[in-house]
This record gives structure tokens, C-alpha cells and sequence, in this order.
């Protein structure tokens, strides 16, 4: 008994320093990211120094392109919170060496990204920092629970600099489409560059801009739908099915959008079309575009099988009941 008792001890005594080392470890990781990101003025916005939450924040601020940042951190906090009150505070915290070479790496990219003043490097050496002191002071279980949240605040990093890149192709591909589309209902247009003009003359030549791309609605789909795609998709290969849909998703909305626009210029003027259509069009194709991605969601997780075979019991017709011979 007193051996017993004795061992106990011993672990009790064990498991709360080991618990201690990692309350503290954790504050000062914390306080780490605190200074490096939040006080420490290491980012530049046109000549005036600032931190990089800082500089996100004012790419956020600009609105439109970069509004949905504010609502990343919110949303990886929240994961957070629900992964601990179901799963995590059940699971053992076993540090993992591991997770010292992500933050290795993570402490690369931001020297790297300090020194070269390239403040998207420096965002990512955090998203890479987090993910790596998840690992190294809850283990391999914390980590593969966590992975998700911790991804998911790389959507809070402005890409505006392949806007060059992939702007002007998919401006292209919607002023075309959007040219053949309206010709099949009766339009007589024509594309030149980005621009879809009136043979007729009945409004002023559309150019189809960069918010009218897709390229706007497309980072913020694409972190809709992942998120949505984590939390209610049962499979793996569907929640990327449904991450990938959200490209063609923001193109087709962003179609139907210039075809509205020019349906409304073709029959009320070209002022209504673009003073007033025009300005809110943008909200009801998002919203379009989150209808579809929940009808494309709700349709990747029926069972079908289980629906088939629910439907052909329904269709056999009954069994007779057997009958028993008469007794002699």
C-alpha cells in the first residue's frame, strides 16, 4: 500500500510540473507573439513602419477585397473553443519534439520576411508558428484536431498581389461568356478586350472589372466553404470537392452579375443599370453563390445507396402471409 501510494505521488508530482512547464511555456509563447507581431513595428505600409497585425488591419479596413480578415481570427478562435468543450479536453498532452522544427521554420520565414520587408512572409512564419507550439506542447493527437483552425487563418492574409496574375485572364473568360450568353437570349453584343459592347448601340460599352472577375468573391468563398465544408461534410474527399467548387462558384456568380447588369442596360438605360443595379448586384450574387453552396453540400452528403434501397423496399409489394394446410 505505502508503495502504491508512494508511486502515486510520484506521478501526481510529475504530471503538474510537466503541466506547470507547459502553462508557462505557453505564456510566454503567447507574449513572444504578442511582441514580435502586434508591438514590434517590422511591416511597412507605403513609408510608415507598423506590425503586421497592424498592417493587416489596414488591408482589412479598405473593405470589399479584404473585409472577410477581420472575421478569420474570429472564426479560428471559435473553432478553437468548440474543438475543446467536445474532443480536446479529453485528449492527452504529450509534447512532440516535432513541433520545434515547424517553429524553427516559422522563425526562418520571419527573419526572412523582416529583412526583406515582404509583410505576407511574416504573416505566414505566424499561421506556421501557431501550428507548431500546438504541436510541440500537445503532441500529435492536439495537432490533428487543431490543423484545421490553424490553416484557416492563412485566409486572413491579402493575396492582392496575384491580382495581376489571375485578374485579368478570368476578366477575359467572364466578358466572353457573359457575350455569348447574352447573344443567346437576343442581345446583339460583341467582346473587345474586357469590354462587351451594343451592335445596336442601345447602352455604353460594360468593361467587365477586377471586382466583376470572381477574383473579389473568391478568397472569401473559398474560406466559406471550407469552413463549411469542415463542419458539416462527413467525408474527406468531399469537403475538397466542395473547397474546389467555390472557383467555379465565384465565376458563375460573377457571370450571372454582368448579364444582369447588361439585361438592365439593354432595357432601362444605362444609368440604372450601373448607378443602381450595379451597386447592389454584388450582394445578391454572394448570396446566390452561398445558396448554391449549401445545395451543393446538402447534395454531396445524401447517402444515396441508403435512399436507393430505402426506395425499392418501399416499391416491393408485400409477401403473402403463409398458409397452413388444414388438419385431417
Amino acid at each position: 500500500m505505502e508503495g502504491k501510494s508512494f508511486g502515486q505521488m510520484l506521478l501526481s508530482v510529475t504530471g503538474q510540473r510537466e503541466s506547470l512547464r507547459r502553462w508557462v511555456l505557453g505564456t510566454v509563447a503567447v507574449a513572444l507573439i504578442v511582441y514580435a507581431y502586434g508591438i514590434s513595428r517590422v511591416c511597412m505600409f507605403q513609408v510608415t513602419p507598423v506590425s503586421l497585425f497592424g498592417w493587416l488591419a489596414v488591408f482589412w479596413g479598405l473593405g470589399g477585397d479584404y473585409a472577410h480578415g477581420y472575421l478569420v481570427p474570429v472564426a479560428a478562435g471559435g473553432l478553437f473553443i468548440w474543438k475543446w468543450r467536445t474532443i480536446l479536453r479529453r485528449l492527452p498532452m504529450v509534447s512532440s519534439v516535432w513541433g520545434l522544427g515547424f517553429v524553427a521554420v516559422a522563425m526562418l520565414l520571419y527573419v526572412a520576411g523582416v529583412r526583406g520587408q515582404v509583410p505576407r512572409l511574416v504573416a505566414g512564419s505566424l499561421v506556421i508558428l501557431v501550428y507548431g507550439m500546438v504541436l510541440y506542447l500537445g503532441g500529435w493527437p492536439w495537432a490533428k484536431e487543431l490543423w484545421f483552425p490553424c490553416a484557416f487563418l492563412a485566409f486572413m492574409i491579402p493575396l492582392n498581389v496575384i491580382d495581376p496574375y489571375v485578374s485579368f485572364p478570368l476578366r477575359m473568360v467572364v466578358a466572353k461568356t457573359a457575350s455569348g450568353l447574352l447573344n443567346v437570349l437576343g442581345l446583339d453584343v460583341y467582346t473587345q478586350g474586357t469590354g462587351i459592347y451594343s451592335r445596336a448601340g442601345r447602352f455604353m460599352p460594360l468593361d467587365v472589372a477586377d471586382p466583376c472577375s470572381g477574383i473579389r468573391s473568391l478568397v472569401a468563398l473559398m474560406a466559406l466553404t471550407s469552413l463549411y465544408g469542415h463542419l458539416v461534410m462527413d467525408r474527406g474527399w468531399k469537403k475538397w470537392i466542395l473547397f474546389l467548387a467555390s472557383v467555379p462558384l465565384a465565376m458563375l456568380g460573377n457571370l450571372a452579375r454582368i448579364t444582369t447588369v447588361a439585361l438592365v442596360a439593354q432595357g432601362f438605360g444605362y444609368d440604372p443599370a450601373m448607378k443602381i443595379y450595379h451597386e447592389f448586384s454584388g450582394y445578391i450574387v454572394f448570396s446566390l453563390a452561398i445558396l448554391c453552396m449549401l445545395g451543393l453540400g446538402t447534395a454531396l452528403n445524401i447517402h444515396y445507396r441508403e435512399v436507393l434501397d430505402h426506395w425499392l423496399q418501399e416499391e416491393a409489394p408485400p409477401s403473402a402471409p403463409a398458409v397452413s394446410p388444414p388438419r385431417r
